[in-house]
């Protein structure tokens, strides 16, 4: 009788009716490849990859006086994966309990902490895991087998680190490794390589930590891989190179994806991590996915804008300047980008970030700068104790609940946790949670549009820059009591402080569409959204202006039409300025004088929503990166008719 194999793989689902979840591909990569090897194939039998947190009671019966068990760990399965291994060993302790993963440490720490994991594997899991599994067969020397730690006594033994060089793996698409999940009827999403590698070396993530050289997958089997999922009907497919673009051949494989879709209907969406330094590339690549419904936003990552925090962490950007050029012929394409910015990175203060953020807005970045908070990962260089202790860095355990997610998957579940950065030697705690307000006021005003125009319409016609416009925005806030900013801010700014005293996480929950969990910036949107009338009533007090003056009053209105309504399927918008061609003309550097004639623009909205629970769904969730917020952005063609005196 063969001896049995059981990968999990736990992945969190997604969704409110209809349910998804990602096709377990690191376990299936795992399993895919020891069956490349005779003595595995011949003594061994796999059981059907777990790929979500099903009981222990669901997970045993698959399991039959299993020989072993191995888990993929992320943050978001750790806890649970260890309480099942746990309740495995329990049940059958002559089974090999095998940990490997993003989650597990370096150096085997974990075997300290969790008594009932026999070993774990390091790097990429292909070849270790078979290795070992082949040793335990023949009986050979466990300190042999590269990339593993095991206990020998009361000591943790880590072998050599030896670095993968090859890639020539099976695709666990292609050999049918999945078939068996495919009959359980879920819409399943799909992760997909083409290479594996970084050449970078950034401090805060982990593939930097692994040193590895950028190895490629034969074309071949990259195009193969993509029939199968149209094959399938995979809608979503993310791809996870570190840096597509890198080279030549990637522009060869979204001509591929494009024609899949254009020919068999999928993949519908394919998104991918673009690299930084090839910009001619990455924008022909991004306006094929774009044009074709794919990728309809493109990230240009920054990080960080200051140059202390950038040599801490190991990393370097484009220029500011270069940026701007960038964005200028984004928006010219009309494609959609956006950036990211990390809060808690070593170096950075609270005015470094504050400038940096409004330094990207200056330089063409209106529409989405997505700004997170710092993760230590176990196997990041920011992770490690002499790092932390360099820099003085702070976390706090949190419990991991993801963007979007549905919330009653949490309930009764063992909780998963991420460690979050709350100050570091450049930035307290309280200067911590000062900057993540300043971010989120910055994302809702400006990026998601309700203050964009008076911003820019300051910034230009007045001097104030945006930092000052902001702030003065923010000294509102949390003065003025009982206007609608005060209420939406008194709100959020208490969960962000209840994050460095690890009262909460960082996402919440939305009272108009129960079960789904939303980020502190959506939820400070949609609370000055249910009252939007009364606020920009209020915001003439909020920026000292007065109601008398005609350009500034017709620039409040126009400011409040260009925001997307509910039940407003055929939305026009008349103004005694042109406004629409003013802020147009300063996106694309080609600013003009602001024209006073009248004008009336339609907008054609092929999507209306008649509810606060459709809003927040398919205009604040699914259409934040097509700028679906605000009118006059790409995502609705307009139409501008003017009205000669």
């Amino acid at each position: 009788m063969k001896k049995q194999i059981c990968f999990v793989q736990a992945n969190n689902v997604y969704g409110e009716t209809e349910k998804t979840t990602y096709i377990p591909y690191s376990a299936g990569c795992i399993e895919a490849y020891c069956l490349t090897r005779p003595l595995i194939k011949n003594e061994c039998g796999f059981t059907k990859i777990v790929y979500s947190r099903m009981a222990f009671e669901e997970l045993d019966e698959l399991l039959s006086e299993p020989f072993m068990v191995l888990f993929s760990c992320s943050v978001w399965n750790f806890e649970y994966n260890k309480y099942t291994a746990a309740r495995i060993k329990e049940k059958y302790p002559g089974c090999y309990i095998v940990f490997g993963g993003h989650s597990v440490a370096a150096q085997g720490e974990d075997l300290s902490a969790c008594p009932y994991v026999d070993f774990i594997t390091h790097r990429f899991g292909e070849e270790p895991t078979a290795d070992l599994i082949e040793c335990l067969l023949t009986g050979g020397e466990l300190k042999d087998v590269p990339n593993i730690s095991f206990r020998s006594g009361n000591d943790v033994v880590t072998t050599q680190e030896v670095p993968q060089t090859g890639c020539d793996y099976p695709s666990p698409y292609l050999t049918g490794i999945f078939d068996d999940l495919l009959a359980d009827g879920v819409r399943f999403s799909a992760l997909f390589e083409t290479n594996r590698g970084c050449p970078n070396r950034c401090a805060f993530c982990d593939w930097g930590s692994l040193k590895s050289k950028v190895r490629l997958f034969p074309m071949e089997r990259v195009k193969a891989e993509i029939d199968w999922f149209a094959e399938h009907k995979v809608e979503y497919v993310l791809c996870t190179d570190a840096n597509f673009c890198l080279f030549s051949r990637d522009e060869e494989i979204a001509d591929y994806i494009v024609e899949s879709k254009k020919t068999k209907g999928y993949p519908r969406s394919f998104r991918v991590c673009f690299t930084k330094n090839k910009f001619d590339s990455v924008l022909r690549i991004g306006k094929k996915l774009a044009d074709n419904g794919l990728d309809r936003a493109q990230t240009v990552s920054f990080q960080s804008t200051d140059p202390q925090t950038l040599e801490n962490i190991g990393r370097r950007n484009i220029s500011l300047d270069f940026f701007r050029n960038l964005m200028i012929r984004y928006n010219d394409l009309h494609i959609n980008t956006h950036t990211e910015l990390i809060i808690g990175l070593p170096g950075e203060t609270y005015e470094s970030f504050c400038c940096g953020v409004c330094s990207l807005i200056e330089n063409g970045q209106h529409f989405s700068i997505n700004i997170y908070c710092c993760e230590l990962l176990p196997n990041s260089l920011m992770g490690q104790k002499d790092y932390k202790e360099k820099y003085g860095i702070k976390s706090v355990r949190l419990p991991f609940r993801l963007i979007h997610s549905d919330a009653s998957q949490h309930e009764g579940e063992i909780t998963e946790y991420s460690e979050c950065v709350v100050a570091t030697y450049s930035m307290s705690t309280d200067d911590w949670v000062n900057t993540m307000m300043f971010g989120i006021i910055i994302q809702v005003l400006h990026n998601l549009g309700l203050l964009r125009c008076l911003a820019v319409f300051f910034r230009y016609e007045k001097g104030l820059s945006y930092l000052d416009f902001y702030n003065r925005i923010l000294d509102s806030a949390k003065k003025k009591a009982g206007s609608v900013l005060n209420d939406a801010y008194t709100r959020i700014i208490k969960l962000v402080r209840g994050v460095p005293l690890g009262k909460n996480g960082m996402v919440t929950l939305f009272d108009d569409i129960p079960g789904v969990l939303w980020g502190f910036d959506e939820l400070f949107y949609l609370n000055l959204y249910k009252e939007l009338d009364r606020f920009y009533e209020e915001i003439f007090d909020a920026l000292g202006i007065s109601p008398e003056d005609d350009v500034l009053s017709e620039l409040v209105a126009y400011q409040k039409a260009v925001v997307k309504k509910i039940g407003e399927p055929a939305p026009e918008i008349t103004s005694g300025y042109d406004f629409y061609g003013y802020f147009n003309g300063i996106f694309l550097n080609t600013p003009t004088p602001l024209r006073k004639i009248k004008n009336t623009i339609t907008i054609k909205d092929d999507s209306p929503v008649y509810t606060m629970g459709d809003f927040a769904r398919e205009v604040l969730w699914y259409g934040r990166n097509r700028r679906a917020t605000d009118y006059t952005a790409t995502h609705y063609p307009v139409e501008q008719h003017f009205f000669e005196k």
